[in-house]
């Protein structure tokens, strides 16, 4: 039995728009991170800010990429399915699909490399990280790739 994504939700506040109520490009890139953060947290049982506070290590975005299928407005609720499509040595790659009341607005691709803040080069994942990660890739069934 395959388990269901983390889903990381949010609405889409008036400092999130443009002029028109919708939302400003980047900011899904601010939604993508708070999906990510929270998949760390809630997702994997690993807190984020620890990480970065107390181990040391993050995870910048090495690679980022962002189809839009429909635009979203103020008011909106995002839902944010975070999917982990490869673990590599040091590095890892996300898919995000978010949609707003069951209707699909974007999906994004990242990839993101495990750091040391010591000197910001790429390390391993860590064990517990990375058996984290193997437990939700083998729980959760990444979407099929859509075709061009």
């Amino acid at each position: 039995m395959t388990a269901a994504p983390f889903i990381y939700r949010t609405t889409v506040r008036f400092s999130h728009t443009d002029p028109s109520a919708t939302v400003y490009f980047p900011r899904f890139f601010e939604f993508v991170q708070a999906a990510a953060e929270d998949w760390f947290t809630i997702g994997l049982g690993i807190p984020f800010a620890d990480m970065i506070r107390e181990r040391g290590m993050g995870q910048p975005t090495a690679h980022l990429e962002c189809d839009f299928t429909a635009p979203s407005f103020l008011g909106d609720v995002l839902d944010i399915a975070v999917y982990l499509v490869k673990i590599g040595r040091s590095s890892f790659e996300l898919k995000f699909v978010g949609e707003a009341g069951g209707e699909p607005r974007f999906t994004a691709r990242s990839v993101q490399v495990m750091v040391s803040f010591e000197d910001g080069k790429p390390i391993p994942l860590p064990g517990d990280i990375h058996a984290a990660m193997e437990a939700y890739r083998d729980a959760v069934d990444a979407p099929a790739k859509p075709r061009p």
